[in-house]
């Protein structure tokens, strides 16, 4: 291979990025951002009373290494002609996306709230959830109240996390 070829080839590297998360579209019905809700989960809002129940730094500590492995092959394609830098790239982007979700739907801790859970089935059963109904749940928690028959995985009430995660390619 000649060297203006290999040129344009890590050129084409170089204009190319991978990307795992939660981009603009996603929103959930009430208009909040998915990612947002994702930072929250990660590190926690206490004046929201949520805990921090970390996915994508484990993810990260944990697929490093083989991310980066997983890259040198994408290189190692792209400079013999096999793929293109934006094929190589989803690839990458899709796979950790699909650590991330992996990694999500195994959070179970810490566990939620008795609260959470009333007000998960409240709004199951087709009852909005205000403040004032937040109140109500934790009144009823109080009297002795338990859900039934919610999920009581942390990050995953909905599914809509998990769904939405997107990996793909972007060009710079």
């Amino acid at each position: 291979m000649k060297l203006k070829e290999v040129i344009k080839r890590l050129g084409e590297l170089e204009n190319v990025e991978a990307r795992a998360g939660w981009f603009e579209s996603a929103r959930y019905d009430d208009g909040t951002p998915v990612a947002k809700v994702a930072i929250w989960q990660e590190y926690g809002v206490p004046e929201r009373s949520i805990p921090p129940r970390p996915f994508l730094r484990p993810t990260i500590a944990e697929k490093k290494e083989e991310w980066t492995k997983d890259a040198a092959q994408v290189v190692k394609g792209v400079l013999s002609g096999q793929i293109d830098a934006e094929q190589g790239m989803t690839v990458i982007a899709q796979k950790a996306a699909a650590d991330i979700r992996q990694t999500i739907s195994r959070v179970d801790s810490p566990p939620l709230s008795p609260i959470t859970l009333l007000l998960r089935q409240w709004r199951k059963e087709g009852k909005e959830i205000t403040g004032r109904t937040v109140g109500e749940a934790a009144r009823a928690v109080h009297r002795g109240e338990r859900a039934e028959g919610v999920s009581t995985q942390p990050l995953n009430d909905t599914g809509y996390m998990i769904a939405t995660l997107t990996g793909l390619a972007v060009k710079k």
